[in-house]
């Protein structure tokens, strides 16, 4: 072996480098790498001056791998996205993603390294219990591993909460022993040092002119209905857990993904000091230096969608370093922060900038629209929203209450018997005030057209906006419990089970008032969109 190399590896599923880098900075000869997606490749390949084909590696012959006992360590991170919550409803596929953990494991058992390690989603810790042991799938590779866990990155530095399984035969004690000197670093921290004349890598310590720093630049601010639909989308999902808009600057980012669109949830989204008052998601060089790659780093996605694909789909660098400090045994005391290793990455080419995604100016006809009314958004699936859905080709828009639980929701529509039922409950007087409140939403569906408001939603039109309906209800909402619901009771938990004609759980019971007040304005809301006027024994 080389003397300037204090051992050797390979990377199984490479994508664009980021256990190489690992390698790079702890001295350790990267003896081949196997990718099969073409642009991580290339960027792999301009990165580090390689010339590695893509490779099929679930078809890879165990007799084009090194020789046995020549190799130290064997890396990785198989595809994560058939194990990923986020595809398919949750479900994934996981037998399929199975074949690429199994021939990792294969070339493992093949080439007998001194250590190993494995990197996926949390998800696929489980499912490495589970398939390890009697009768599954992966039950013959059982005597390989000493390790399963699962860790934050931002315990190892990395300016991101990105939590990620890492499973395999290593000095893990070691590994974690680690965390104690490595510091922790914001989101605040990576934003700022892309803002100077001179910009010095918080990670690395490399220093680059501004004007040196490829992949800095941005795209127009977030439309408003873009800004909404991201505040909807985290501050007020149906389901998921809330989340900050605009995100928090001074504690490590959230996880940076793969797919990032102008109106994902999972956007990063941060206030745009060149557009006060706007907002922005993150461009290419913030989301790598948050997944700690370099500012030299280089990135050859043929389009911007691809760049912030490969690097959302990479393991962090800085998180490989650490756990291959563990492979080389290199103790606490002795280990070497980011910007004191000898490595200083130098890319072999500089990429061409790439046209920056813009706000939608048109959308498909069938544009899909849900959201909550506001106030009547309640957490787990509970909430009154409005929705459009199409038969026959023609768009039907329509209020809805949903309640329940997550795992279980159930609907009720919203309609002239549920109003009925709901102000009857209530005096003659009280009834007629109700009403005298709900009339004012009567100019807001004058000569409404369903078809129009679908228009508008596509921007095909300029006219009513769905946005402006479900901000009116709310209004509405809003004075009708300041005026005769202004505390959740007995008396309303009752009329929410004569209403539903089940029992009322504790969450509908502790919104009991605002559900009342959901009824009556969902159910008035519906008889306009349907261009009907509430029948006047409303208030006999």
């Amino acid at each position: 072996m080389n003397k300037k190399y204090r051992a050797k590896a390979i990377d199984l599923y490479s994508g664009i480098g980021g256990w190489t880098l690992g390698m790079k900075m702890s001295s350790v000869e990267n003896v081949a790498s196997y990718e099969w997606w073409s642009e991580a490749n290339l960027t792999h390949n301009l990165n580090f001056g390689t010339d590695h084909e893509e490779v099929d590696i679930r078809k890879l012959s165990l007799e084009d791998l090194p020789e046995p006992g020549t190799v130290d360590f064997v890396l990785g991170s198989p595809p994560c996205t058939q194990f990923s919550y986020a595809n398919r409803g949750g479900n994934g596929d996981i037998a399929d993603g199975l074949k690429d953990i199994y021939k990792f494991l294969e070339v493992v058992n093949h080439l007998k390294p001194k250590y190993w390690a494995m990197e996926n989603v949390p998800r696929v810790s489980k499912i490495l219990k589970r398939e390890l042991g009697i009768g599954g799938q992966l039950y013959r590779f059982r005597h390989l591993f000493t390790v399963n866990i699962i860790v934050n990155s931002a315990d190892y530095g990395v300016p991101q909460s990105r939590k990620r399984m890492i499973a395999g035969d290593f000095p893990f004690e070691l590994f974690n022993a680690y965390k104690a000197v490595t510091p922790t670093r914001t989101l605040k921290a990576v934003l700022d040092a892309l803002k100077e004349d001179v910009v010095t890598d918080p990670i690395f310590g490399i220093e680059l002119p501004a004007s040196e720093v490829t992949d800095n630049y941005f795209e127009e601010p977030l439309s408003p209905e873009e800004e909404r639909i991201n505040r909807e989308a985290k501050t007020y999902h149906p389901v998921y857990n809330k989340m900050s808009f605009p995100d928090q600057l001074t504690r490590p980012s959230r996880t940076v993904t793969a797919t990032c669109t102008r109106v994902s949830r999972e956007s990063i989204i941060v206030k745009d000091e060149r557009n006060p008052g706007k907002y922005r998601r993150l461009n290419i060089r913030e989301r790598a230096l948050i997944q700690s790659f370099p500012i030299t780093y280089q990135f050859h996605g043929k389009a911007f969608s691809s760049r912030f694909k490969m690097i959302g789909n990479a393991i962090p660098p800085l998180l490989t370093y650490y756990i291959i400090q563990s492979m080389l045994e290199t103790p606490v005391e002795e280990l070497k922060a980011p910007s004191e290793v000898e490595y200083k990455h130098k890319p072999a080419s500089i990429p061409a900038p790439v046209k920056m995604d813009n706000a939608g100016r048109k959308y498909p006809a069938k544009r899909s629209f849900k959201f909550a009314i506001p106030h009547l958004r309640f957490g787990s699936g509970v909430r009154f929203d409005l929705a459009n859905s199409f038969k026959e080709g023609k768009a039907k828009w329509e209020i809805e209450f949903f309640y329940g639980n997550s795992k279980k929701i159930k609907r009720l529509p919203l309609n002239e018997e549920v109003l009925t039922a709901t102000l009857e409950y209530f005096d003659y007087s009280t009834r007629e005030a109700i009403q005298e409140e709900l009339y004012c939403l009567e100019p807001l569906f004058d000569d409404f057209d369903p078809s129009i408001l679908q228009k508008v939603w596509c921007k095909k039109l300029e006219g009513l906006h769905p946005f402006e309906i479900i901000d009116q209800l709310g209004k509405v909402v809003e004075k009708l419990v300041a005026r005769f619901f202004t505390e959740p009771s007995e008396q309303f938990s009752e009329l929410t089970h004569v209403i539903l004609q089940e029992e009322v759980n504790q969450k509908l019971a502790r919104h009991s008032n605002l559900i009342i007040a959901g009824f009556i304005v969902g159910s008035w809301g519906n008889l306009l969109i349907a261009n009907k006027k509430p029948a006047n024994k409303l208030t006999i």
